[in-house]
């Protein structure tokens, strides 16, 4: 089951909220739940410090647990699962104890809450999980260079075919998001392609890549039908027309084109890339940053 968090606050004792994040589609009211905080005060007093402790109202439930002079509280849907959000808030207190535990517990903290802001990142990873970015297409396409290319490292010019799958973990912040990003980069191959159905699972993006050329364009469609209108239907997929440096290659709108013929909601649309071009790093970037912002709204913060 989905965790549907409506958001989260990291506040003192006295209510003063270092650190918020909203994960739900209405704005918060900031006095409810300062009052909310002050009717159960009493209660939190009397929790031990490895206590999650929760209450509910007729449209939200409530769960709390304090960190010395910190409460933490997590809004949630009336039917959200008691051992998935317990779970996820007892990683939340272990990561924020570690990360401040010895600056609150020796008087040191001055009060400037701007020393939690950094913590955002890791509250989102826990309650959304990391974003998962599949780059498929056919073998020698370039996926393993557009992979290099978004992760900013150096580029090997000689083909060397991926086997199965490599996975790469990249800190989104690079492209504006507060959340960290897997990128599985898929073996090409057709031995390899049965694989693809599972090891699509929990894809958020898939980066579909072509060649800019009829040799892969026409494959790629079968793909397309095969395999993720088949088991990812609501995938959104972006298409990478990379080579685009090549004599003879297709343009990104023609490419689009051919590619409109299989429905999908959105369509797929194509841009051009040169993957082996440091340049054409803020390109494909902004193309993440955009199906991201597609794919999630991004959490509202304090």
């Amino acid at each position: 089951m989905i965790t549907l968090i409506q958001y989260i606050n990291i506040l003192t004792r006295d209510g003063k909220s270092l650190l918020f994040r909203n994960y739900g589609s209405s704005d918060v009211d900031r006095d409810l739940l300062a009052g909310f905080l002050s009717a159960f005060s009493g209660f939190m007093k009397e929790i031990s410090k490895s206590d999650i402790r929760s209450t509910a109202t007729d449209e939200f439930k409530y769960f709390y647990t304090v960190i010395d002079e910190i409460i933490i509280v997590v809004c949630t849907d009336l039917e959200d699962e008691d051992a998935v959000v317990n779970s996820k808030i007892t990683d939340i207190r272990v990561k924020f104890i570690e990360e401040y535990g010895e600056i609150l517990t020796s008087g040191e903290w001055s009060g400037n809450r701007s020393m939690f802001a950094d913590f955002g990142k890791e509250i989102d990873d826990t309650i959304l999980g990391e974003i998962k970015v599949s780059i498929i297409g056919l073998g020698g396409v370039g996926k393993t260079t557009l992979l290099r290319l978004i992760c900013g490292v150096d580029i090997n010019l000689e083909y060397q075919p991926t086997i199965n799958v490599d996975i790469a973990n990249y800190d989104g912040a690079e492209l504006g998001v507060d959340r960290t990003i897997m990128l599985w980069d898929f073996a090409g191959q057709s031995n390899y392609r049965a694989l693809w159905p599972s090891l699509l699972d929990s894809t958020d993006i898939v980066l579909l890549v072509i060649d800019s050329t009829y040799d892969s364009l026409n494959p790629t469609k079968e793909i397309i039908h095969d395999i993720l209108d088949k088991h990812y239907k609501d995938t959104l997929v972006i298409g990478i027309a990379n080579k685009q440096d090549l004599p003879n290659r297709l343009t990104p709108k023609f490419c689009e084109r051919i590619l409109s013929d299989i429905k999908r909601d959105p369509p797929i649309q194509v841009h051009g890339m040169v993957a082996i071009k440091a340049m054409y790093q803020k390109k494909i970037h902004a193309i993440l940053n955009d199906a991201i912002n597609k794919v999630y709204q991004n959490p509202k913060s304090n």
